[in-house]
């Protein structure tokens, strides 16, 4: 892979991913300083920035007291360009725990070595954010854009991105033409949507006794291990029945899946029958479901298995989310694929992420978004987190070519 841009164009990704891990942006801190420093660098080649504080009462409202929202969120928007179509590069600069065991270096010490830079975060996201960033400041000194080029920098994916990027798109009205999120896809894939997703809780009821005279009560416990072997035996089968029309980063991934039993109700002690019970189900959705109706199919089901087991039940929704798809044949998809192929020699493909990213807000108003970036796709949360410095590289050629492709478009 041979670099095509001037020489400090590659070193800017460098010195910007190395810098940014140095901020331990975990759930609220750091999030002010790191934005000052994305801003301080944008700045310094003539990109106009604007940055936006999230209201602290629509942070209060979002976010659970685990998830620290007595910290302020930033979200920062940089434009350059002109004319009314609008590229934007989207990018989350939280990141997850360090965790312990790592061997190379202390997660928030970035360390290159050889042809990779270690770090919290150097993989995801913000060797992506480092990318489109190099790439903003080289086309700020172009004059033939006619187009609209935004970076939007981000808090909070990593927690949902609601007080990120669903306050943007849903609060702050952003409305793209096409939205290239920065995740660590690798170099020879799109992530042209994602699964969707229904968290909840299936609780079921007897009555509540003294450990000792368990003949007295109804153990609602072994009322709950019964509708869990029904949805063993019943419901999971039943899915194999759906399977999307769309290719997925694994196989197997086309199919929806339901996991039982990953959280446990069961309030009380040792010596209480217990008089509740209940199991979580974490119900993922392929691209063709919407979450109203997989609550409804879960619902309708309990009421067959609590009428056939004569068993009180229900079913409490505590997360959705919805799946996103951009088609994989849309003008804006092929012109990336043909980019891709020109930079980097690779023909990708266009798959559905078995995870979830924050492409459903783009989504779910109608705003064709991929997800591509440089990163290592299995490397996100884990120790040692490393990203290829060649593979930062190369994606800086694809976004700047990516833009300078859509920019001659009529």
């Amino acid at each position: 892979m041979s670099n095509k841009l001037p020489d400090w164009v590659y070193n800017l990704s460098e010195e910007v991913l190395i810098e940014s891990i140095k901020y331990p942006t975990v759930l609220g801190e750091s999030y002010k300083e790191i934005i000052e420093y994305y801003s301080e660098v944008l700045k310094r080649y003539g990109v106009h920035v604007t940055i936006h504080r999230v209201p602290d009462e629509y942070i209060a409202e979002n976010l659970t007291k685990e998830y620290n929202p007595d910290k302020p969120r930033y979200i920062l928007l940089a434009r350059i360009g002109r004319g009314d179509r609008v590229l934007q590069f989207n990018g989350h600069y939280d990141v997850v725990s360090p965790g312990e065991g790592w061997t190379v270096t202390d997660p928030f010490k970035p360390k290159k070595v050889d042809d990779k830079i270690y770090g919290r975060g150097s993989t995801d996201m913000k060797g992506g954010i480092a990318s489109f960033i190099a790439a903003i400041a080289y086309l700020a000194g172009r004059e033939d854009l006619d187009i609209v080029i935004e970076a939007a920098i981000v808090p909070d994916e990593e927690i949902g991105g609601l007080t990120g990027t669903g306050y943007l798109v849903n609060e702050l009205k952003s409305r793209p033409n096409w939205v290239v999120i920065a995740e660590p896809s690798g170099l020879d894939r799109i992530w042209i949507g994602h699964k969707g997703l229904v968290w909840g809780y299936v609780k079921t009821y007897g009555r509540q006794v003294h450990g000792s005279t368990p003949w007295l009560g109804d153990n609602a416990f072994e009322k709950l291990v019964k509708v869990a072997l029904y949805f063993f035996e019943k419901y999971i089968p039943m899915l194999k029945n759906k399977k999307s029309k769309y290719d997925y980063d694994l196989e197997g991934g086309e199919y929806p899946t339901a996991t039982l039993g990953g959280k446990l109700l069961s309030p009380g002690n040792i010596n209480i029958l217990p008089g509740t019970s209940g199991f979580s189900i974490d119900r993922r959705l392929i691209v063709e479901e919407k979450t109203d109706d997989v609550i409804k199919e879960i619902n309708e089901f309990l009421e067959k298995v609590s009428r056939e087991l004569g068993i009180k039940t229900d079913f409490t929704v505590i997360q959705k989310m919805e799946p996103a798809l951009t088609e994989p044949d849309t003008d804006f998809v092929n012109t990336l694929v043909n980019v891709i192929k020109e930079d980097l020699g690779l023909e990708p493909r266009r798959t559905i992420c078995v995870g979830g990213l924050d492409l459903r807000y783009y989504t779910n108003v109608g705003v064709e978004a991929i997800s591509y970036g440089p990163g290592e796709p299995e490397l996100p949360h884990k120790v040692d987190e490393y990203i290829r410095v060649e593979n930062l590289h190369g994606v800086i050629d694809v976004y700047v070519d990516l833009a300078l492709r859509l920019s001659k478009k009529t």
